[in-house]
């Protein structure tokens, strides 16, 4: 092509010029390190669960305490979120929601704390097996419709897969497999926290709404596309 010649792109015709980025790779590689992300998540659950059985077998009671915490958290912060999403936008709206859901956790805690039999220890660990096992069955339903998504024929396949490329598949599913252990153990230690010192609670209040803006912060950050993605 001499310099007189136009663009013409030879994989869709267009004559401005742009690059194009080989989408099967990234969305297989995606779709795996979303399953592989899972099974940690569930690998790491079913330790959880070996230990409770073993150590704290009269505090079964409190796994479901601690799934209805979680159950209860969520739909605080889906309230928040949807209170603010008419008002503000919809960064502002996810942290809201955040915010809602970390800021009532220490609150619950407390309660699981109270309502739980046994030895703190062994509140603290049913407490938060229960927060990671319901949390983690619903991400792993959510995973598993965005796996089957991800090769589907559909206009909303186009968009996830196209969110994946545009993003190079950021954040992580790694990543977001950690904040979702790492909100199960802190809703543990605040078991903890709260049964020993109930007083606690106030200071737990704004320091786990203050962790959950920073975590959010933090996961929008690694959810930046790289520089070289377009």
């Amino acid at each position: 092509m001499t310099t007189a010649d136009p663009y013409v792109c030879e994989h869709c015709d267009d004559s401005v010029p742009h690059q194009h980025v080989d989408e099967q790779p990234l969305v297989e590689g995606y779709r795996q390190d979303l399953l592989r992300a899972g099974l940690a998540v569930a690998g790491l659950g079913v330790v959880w669960v070996a230990a409770g059985v073993l150590l704290a077998r009269d505090s079964a009671f409190g796994l479901m305490l601690g799934a209805l915490a979680w159950a209860v958290a969520t739909a605080i912060g889906l309230v928040a979120f949807l209170v603010m999403g008419g008002r503000r936008s919809a960064a502002t709206a996810v942290i809201a929601g955040a915010i809602g859901t970390a800021a009532i956790s220490p609150i619950l805690a407390l309660l699981v704390g109270f309502l739980t039999p046994g030895p703190i220890w062994a509140r603290a660990l049913t407490g938060g097996l229960g927060w990671l096992a319901l949390s983690s069955l619903t991400t792993g339903v959510r995973t598993g419709r965005l796996r089957d998504q991800l090769t589907a024929h559909t206009r909303d396949g186009e968009a996830a897969r196209s969110a994946v490329v545009r993003t190079g598949g950021r954040p992580s599913p790694y990543i977001e497999a950690g904040w979702l252990v790492a909100t199960a153990i802190v809703f543990g230690l605040c078991i903890a926290a709260t049964a020993a010192l109930p007083l606690v609670t106030g200071v737990l209040v704004p320091l786990n709404a203050a962790f959950a803006v920073l975590s959010r912060r933090l996961q929008a950050r690694a959810a930046e596309p790289p520089p070289l993605v377009r």
